[in-house]
């Protein structure tokens, strides 16, 4: 007979199940992801892990839920660190870059997984909207403030397109290795700045 487990003991093995299927990630890829191997990895039958997840497509989703979560956290701590506009966006491009770096399964998990939308869960389409809303909230203050002109979600995207395109470069290490990441990083940023500034500002740099 089953042991009952409490809501907060199933929490606990879900997130124990999330941690080795991301460690399968981040070794061999997402295709490597089965309820099988999570439980070989475990130490358990395969049937056991269907009490915690129906099938691979639910527990990718719990998956996806949490790195959403953890990017959002890692980049609203960022927003709140200051409130100089120019400081919280140099806060949240170095946090987006350390995230990206250091925990780059979870980055895989949210960027290189095509999943439609009405295969989400509701959880993930909440963590997916939360996300995106640190990416945008940032520079519409700035918008507000007259630093930046133009569509705040325009600008936003602009940002995020350069930084997620040299950080895919960087992990297929096609970077010329004579041209550090950071230093790429900080121009790519420059360019697009000066570009959304207004025309008075421009003129003056």
């Amino acid at each position: 007979m089953a042991v009952l487990l409490t809501d907060d003991q199933v929490a606990e093995v879900r997130a124990r199940i999330r941690e080795v299927a991301e460690r399968v990630v981040a070794a061999e890829g997402l295709g490597a992801v089965s309820l099988r191997s999570i439980a070989a990895e475990l130490g358990w039958t395969a049937a056991s892990l269907y009490r915690y997840f129906a099938n691979k497509a639910e527990l990718v989703d719990a998956l996806r839920v949490s790195a959403h979560n953890r990017f959002s956290e890692r980049i609203e701590a960022a927003y709140a660190s200051s409130d100089d506009l120019w400081e919280r966006s140099r806060a949240i491009g170095d946090a987006y870059a350390d995230f990206a770096q250091s925990d780059r399964a979870a980055y895989q998990l949210m960027f290189a997984y095509e999943q439609d939308e009405a295969g989400m869960s509701d959880a993930l389409k909440a963590a997916h909207k939360r996300s995106r809303q640190t990416l945008t909230k940032y520079v519409g203050k700035m918008v507000d403030a007259g630093y930046l002109v133009g569509d705040p979600a325009v600008i936003a995207h602009a940002y995020w397109a350069a930084i997620h395109g040299l950080v895919m470069l960087k992990v297929a290490g096609k970077l010329d290795p004579s041209l550090p990441f950071e230093d790429l990083r900080g121009a790519i940023a420059r360019l697009i700045t000066r570009g959304a500034r207004p025309d008075s500002a421009r003129k003056a740099d």
